[in-house]
């Protein structure tokens, strides 16, 4: 199978222990100042200075504060146009741009579960990519969305063949399922 590099960011999947989602823990947040990096759906959302921003680094367990969730979506009046605008990314710099009553729509259930590609093919053979991965803690790498979808473009920092895959405490995600993809359509579980 041909290996498709067409990142997400975090989509929510299900939730821990199987529990019914009907992704209602979605909150709206208002952004009263500017932020430098457009926000896209799947972007992971921190509160900074109580303003949701993209989090553009890889956040570690411990040191990083204020992740809320993931971006699914926003809203946010367009004075060029005189209307309101509901859309998968916030522009960068939007509020200078004329955009008021800014709200990040944010998806952030402590019991989430998501999918999100790995920026690297782990590993050729199902059995050894499940070993290389599963159940081991990952950071991400941050490239801003498309503008054309809104989609977000993070991925899981595998390295490759998985060699960032680790046990270690401080990497901020852990990976408890793998999942085959065909064309970014998912299969069945597997290895992705």
């Amino acid at each position: 199978m041909a290996l498709i590099a067409s990142p997400y960011g975090f989509k929510p999947y299900q939730l821990i222990g199987s529990q019914f989602n009907n992704q209602t823990a979605t909150r709206e947040y208002y952004m009263g100042t500017n932020s430098s990096n457009a926000i896209f759906y799947g972007d992971l959302v921190q509160l900074t200075n109580g303003n949701p921003a993209a989090v553009v680094a890889s956040p570690t367990v411990g040191t990083t504060h204020g992740i809320v969730g993931v971006c699914v979506g926003v809203r946010y009046y367009d004075s060029t146009f005189k209307y309101f605008i509901e859309a998968q990314y916030l522009p960068a710099n939007a509020i200078t741009n004329g955009y008021t009553n800014v709200y990040v729509k944010v998806y952030e259930d402590p019991d989430g579960l998501y999918l999100c590609q790995c920026g690297a093919q782990i590993n050729a053979t199902p059995l050894t990519a499940i070993t290389t991965a599963l159940n081991k803690n990952v950071g991400i790498t941050y490239t801003a969305g498309s503008t054309t979808t809104g989609l977000s473009a993070v991925t899981l920092n595998g390295g490759a063949s998985g060699a960032n895959f680790a046990a270690t405490a401080t990497l901020p995600f852990r990976v408890v399922l793998l999942v085959e993809s065909d064309l970014g359509l998912r299969r069945k579980p597997g290895c992705g």
